[in-house]
């Protein structure tokens, strides 16, 4: 997949001059540094930071480039697109999802570790990162839309025959197992340990050891075996 055109899309454009109908809000946590606009794009503030030789320098403000990062996907032919702005404050510098940016500026300021939400592209166009084109979702939610996009494979476990597997190695790993929120609400069910960690990128060892008590929590989520 080739990059967009600049008439493609409004973060393409990297001029000072607003476009059409654009709106701009302070990016939470930035305040006073960046802005991030309703059509997607993202912009520094003109400021004043300190200099190690003379004392202090004035930046001028600039509308941001916006890095495309490509994510494979073994079965479908279109890899997922993510645009993402490398933000420095206080001599960190790091860098954010765009279209989170936008939806935690607009709609709610969301806190991963805190509500667990991921934002998505309504139309599933990583480039489309208008305030229309992004709302929030659950980790079940995301996985489940993944599915149905074809974008995951079906689970051998979904269909395969488990009766035996207590007989061999690995028993642990292959039981089905349930991912639970700070709260105990249940956030998602995977048919093995293998899937979660998978789906959630979280380690096979680290769930298993919170399912088995040994962690209360790991990264903010609670793990059990299914009954």
């Amino acid at each position: 997949m080739n990059p967009p055109t600049n008439s493609d899309y409004p973060y393409t454009d990297t001029s000072t001059v607003c476009l059409p109908d654009e709106n701009w809000k302070p990016v939470p946590y930035y305040e006073g540094y960046y802005e991030v606009s309703d059509l997607g794009r993202v912009r520094s503030l003109d400021r004043v930071i300190p200099h190690p030789r003379l004392n202090t320098q004035f930046v001028k403000g600039r509308v941001l480039k916006q890095k495309v990062i490509y994510h494979n996907n073994t079965l479908s032919d279109q890899p997922m697109v993510d645009l993402q702005v490398s933000l420095s404050k206080d001599g960190g510098q790091h860098y954010r999802n765009v279209r989170r940016l936008v939806y935690s500026a607009f709609i709610k300021h969301l806190s991963y570790e805190e509500d667990k939400m991921y934002v998505i592209n309504i139309d599933c166009n990583g480039f489309n990162n208008r305030l229309d084109n992004v709302k929030a979702v659950s980790i079940k939610d995301k996985s489940r839309r993944a599915f149905q996009r074809n974008r995951v494979p079906e689970s051998y476990l979904s269909y395969a025959d488990r009766s035996q597997w207590e007989n061999y190695g690995g028993y642990a790993r292959r039981k089905p197992i349930e991912q639970l929120d700070e709260h105990g609400n249940l956030i998602a069910h995977y048919e093995s340990v293998r899937e979660a960690s998978r789906r959630t990128g979280i380690g096979e060892k680290e769930i298993i050891s919170t399912a088995k008590g040994r962690y209360r929590k790991w990264k903010g989520f609670i793990w059990r075996y299914a009954k």
